[in-house]
């Protein structure tokens, strides 16, 4: 495959999910080959000291890249390294290609993929077999209302018991974008049109999760301002994301992009629930309320359903940012 081929690959590997949208993803053409590396100063020190979620946003990438090769008729070997760090970016896998791949069946949804955070929908019958299709070896569908409400309110208290960790909302804080008036609000990180939330509720959220948090958790206020228990309303299902307890992280997060690929396919769309898999004591429920044995890990979580409206447009680096000569 020549530049020009390996480049557009690198440009659909762009759309893969990341956690906070942080994009720690970048790209070296090498010869007929790309190798993937690590953007260390995008790592988020606090909400994932040890690179777990970093390794699944690698994962996703590179899996976005094989798709996108096998449009190409390639198949994608990928091959891990161990390089040391160099310049704030460290080698994380080699990509090579060859003839003899059929296009993969999730490649039209890659760069069509978006997070949906608005209302859902009700679900028609449908929409919950299309839910119960996506039930694998790796993943619980819960599609069951009570059993949603219960979840839901695990993910307000997960969210909450996180959220009163000041150096956490500090770095979440660094990654929101509340105005377009944020240089980097169609870059990266989280904006508020992607949120969904209003010019009144994005002012309303960086002053809760900045100087008002404490008195506001003083009086008890703090976890219904948080809460988005609404947000499951209409939930088609969630979708608990599990895998084997010792498995490299980059190879779940190439196994939870092709599930969110596989949910968009189902005409679904979805929205990530970390807190549930992010607090331990939560997972420890989840998994024993669901089945997930104890030689599994509760990897991410996905609110699923019906779209209200559009998706808003991705917020991501040029191309030009990404891949490094």
């Amino acid at each position: 495959m020549n530049g020009d081929g390996l480049r557009s690959l690198v440009q659909a590997a762009i759309a893969a999910p990341s956690v906070h949208n942080v994009q720690p993803a970048r790209w070296r053409i090498d010869g007929e080959a790309l190798v993937l590396l690590e953007d260390t100063t995008r790592g988020l020190t606090v909400g994932d000291p040890r690179g777990n979620d970093a390794a699944i946003s690698l994962g996703a990438a590179a899996e976005g890249a094989a798709i996108a090769a096998s449009g190409a008729g390639l198949s994608t070997r990928i091959e891990r390294l161990g390089g040391a760090e160099a310049g704030g970016l460290k080698a994380i896998a080699r990509l090579t290609f060859s003839p003899g791949r059929e296009p993969d069946p999730l490649l039209e949804w890659l760069e069509r993929r978006a997070s949906f955070r608005g209302d859902f929908l009700a679900p028609s019958p449908k929409d919950r077999v299309a839910a119960q299709i996506l039930d694998w070896d790796d993943r619980v569908v819960v599609s069951d209302p009570n059993a949603i409400a219960a979840i839901a309110a695990l993910y307000d208290q997960a969210s909450y018991a996180i959220m009163r960790d000041q150096a956490f909302r500090q770095e979440l804080y660094h990654w929101m974008r509340l105005s377009p008036r944020h240089p980097d609000w169609g870059r990266d990180g989280l904006n508020a049109a992607a949120m969904q939330l209003s010019r009144l509720e994005a002012i309303a959220a960086g002053a809760v999760l900045g100087p008002l948090f404490r008195p506001l958790d003083r009086i008890g206020f703090a976890p219904a301002l948080l809460a988005e228990a609404k947000g499951f309303e209409n939930a088609t299902a969630v979708i608990l994301f599990h895998r084997a307890a010792g498995e490299d992280p980059f190879d779940s997060g190439r196994a939870f992009h092709r599930l969110w690929l596989e949910v968009e396919a189902a005409g679904l769309g979805g929205n990530v629930l970390a807190a549930l898999a992010d607090h331990p004591d939560t997972a420890r429920a989840i998994s024993a309320g669901h089945g997930i044995g104890s030689d599994r890990r509760l990897v991410s979580a996905l609110r699923v359903g019906r779209r209200s409206g559009a998706s808003f447009p991705r917020a991501r680096l040029p191309l030009g940012e990404v891949l490094r000569d």
